[in-house]
């Protein structure tokens, strides 16, 4: 389907629009490598949109100060990643960007020269596609994968990244059709912003992407996932990865996402593979000394159960 795509060059011009929605929240210690690199991309036409969702690190004035060529966009309040992203959408929409391509990016991301034109580039010339991701490596160690494609257990509820802390150079590089996409870098076509409309707020701080790419399958539309272009992606930047909170938070997205697209007649295979799951992360955590930690995961499940105010 990509004959040659290896050695195929980067079309010399004729690039669609492109737009970059970067959510940033207390994120100014990380903002200036996402926007360096993105500035720096050589991509054309390019539109780079921060919105700051009420940062008390003064992170909105030193972008106007610093960047006057990125467009910043000050929340009232933290609206958090998917109404910071539903608000950058609409005034993308407002200024006449209806027609480019938007990719949501992590603040504290960076994006090495040329990926931005190889995930376009692979997403124009596959139609199907209504959204693409890059291979996201950590930053800390580039040689080693975070994301390589999304993986959604239709039947255990199981959700992950492929490739996770494996490998870059052992891992295949053809553009392949994946799950979902990770709203630490998801470029979207025009198509699929009019046909599956805005992120779900009501996921508080985890699984809005997947919420979103199940919802853009559904409506017809594929996610191709582009190894050969590249976000190196600083981990854990707004919580730590072994936080309760974050475990807390995680718990309760997964949840309401298994309500939203896992139907009740697969409740009898679902259940077992959910407690299995969850039973071993609990685990896991006691393993690693964080009692509190593997309790706010549990805890997260029983009150997204019960209705529990966040």
């Amino acid at each position: 389907m990509w004959p040659g795509e290896s050695d195929r060059p980067l079309r010399p011009g004729g690039w669609p629009p492109l737009a970059v929605l970067v959510v940033n929240w207390n994120g100014r210690h990380v903002l200036g490598d996402c926007l360096d690199s993105l500035l720096e991309s050589r991509y054309s036409p390019l539109h780079v949109l921060v919105v700051d969702n009420a940062s008390s690190d003064g992170s909105a004035a030193w972008v106007r100060a610093t960047y006057p060529a990125v467009e910043v966009l000050e929340a009232p309040v933290n609206l958090r990643w998917a109404g910071g992203n539903n608000l950058g959408l609409r005034r993308l929409r407002a200024a006449g960007h209806e027609d480019a391509h938007v990719l949501l990016l992590n603040n504290d991301t960076i994006v090495p020269e040329g990926s931005l034109q190889r995930l376009v580039q692979a997403l124009v010339e596959e139609p199907r596609a209504w959204a693409a991701t890059p291979r996201i490596c950590y930053a800390d160690d580039p040689a080693r994968i975070w994301y390589d494609g999304g993986l959604v257990g239709r039947r255990s509820g199981w959700v992950r990244h492929a490739g996770i802390r494996r490998l870059a150079g052992r891992r295949p590089v053809t553009p392949r059709f994946v799950d979902y996409g990770t709203g630490c870098a998801l470029l979207l076509t025009p198509r699929a912003l009019r046909q599956v409309g805005e992120f779900d707020e009501g996921f508080h701080f985890y699984g809005e992407d997947t919420d979103y790419s199940l919802r853009l399958r559904a409506a017809g539309g594929l996610i191709l996932h582009v190894p050969r272009a590249l976000v190196l992606h600083k981990v854990s930047s707004a919580l730590g990865g072994g936080s309760p909170r974050k475990a807390y938070l995680k718990s309760r997205s997964h949840v309401r996402l298994l309500r939203r697209h896992w139907p009740r007649r697969r409740l009898p295979g679902l259940l077992p593979c959910q407690i299995v799951y969850y039973a071993g992360l609990a685990a896991w955590h006691l393993w690693r000394g964080r009692a509190e930690t593997a309790r706010q995961a549990l805890l997260g499940i029983i009150d997204e159960l019960r209705g529990v105010p966040l």
